[in-house]
């Protein structure tokens, strides 16, 4: 072929692929990739934690998990939880989300909770107590929880409010601030002493 040809031929390419880059419009900026946020995620959790003895000492079913290594912390959604600090002691926490650090015990429950105690010995007849509130924080390794927003403390027919709240889990030992209670006495009988 001649060197004229080709040289015709480059330039109807030439001018054939500006068209076509002219037809693209703005190049849109390059995509950042960067490391993400969650380690690993799963759905349908049903776990169980042992202590150093090998004895469980809570189970935990939540719908969804991520762990983040940046915190490293279980980051949990619906979750229910079922604790046995002590040989006498059982507890049913439900929270809208809770972050669990395995390492350390750290708990941090939001997003409203409830922690309701139950009778391992059913003889002894104490009413179970129940305490709502917004948010729950403690620590799985020394069996303590605390809350320093508002909460309601049910127990059988009683019930009560308090702006804060501290539990040692392991001796079912709490303690309450600024308490408020609601108290209807019974209709007064006048009758004659004599």
């Amino acid at each position: 072929m001649n060197t004229r040809v080709l040289i015709v031929l480059a330039l109807i390419i030439a001018v054939i692929a500006g068209w076509f880059f002219q037809q693209q419009g703005e190049i849109a900026p390059p995509i950042k990739i960067a490391p993400s946020e969650v380690d690993y995620e799963a759905t349908d959790i049903k776990a169980v934690q042992t202590n150093e003895q090998g004895k469980t000492e809570y189970e935990v079913n939540a719908e969804s998990l991520t762990h983040n290594p940046v915190t490293n912390q279980d980051e949990m959604s619906g979750i229910t939880m079922n604790w046995e600090p002590s040989d006498e002691q059982r507890y049913r926490i439900q929270a809208g989300t809770a972050a669990i650090n395995q390492q350390t015990g750290e708990l941090r429950l939001s997003g409203g909770f409830t922690l309701s105690s139950e009778d391992k010995k059913a003889a002894t007849g104490v009413e179970p107590i129940t305490v709502t509130g917004q948010s729950l924080k403690g620590n799985t390794k020394s069996r303590q929880v605390y809350s320093d927003e508002p909460v309601t403390v049910e127990q059988g027919m009683n019930r009560f409010q308090a702006s804060s709240m501290k539990a040692n889990l392991e001796t079912g030992e709490y303690e309450f601030g600024q308490v408020a209670v609601s108290f209807t006495p019974a209709a007064r009988k006048d009758k004659a002493l004599f």
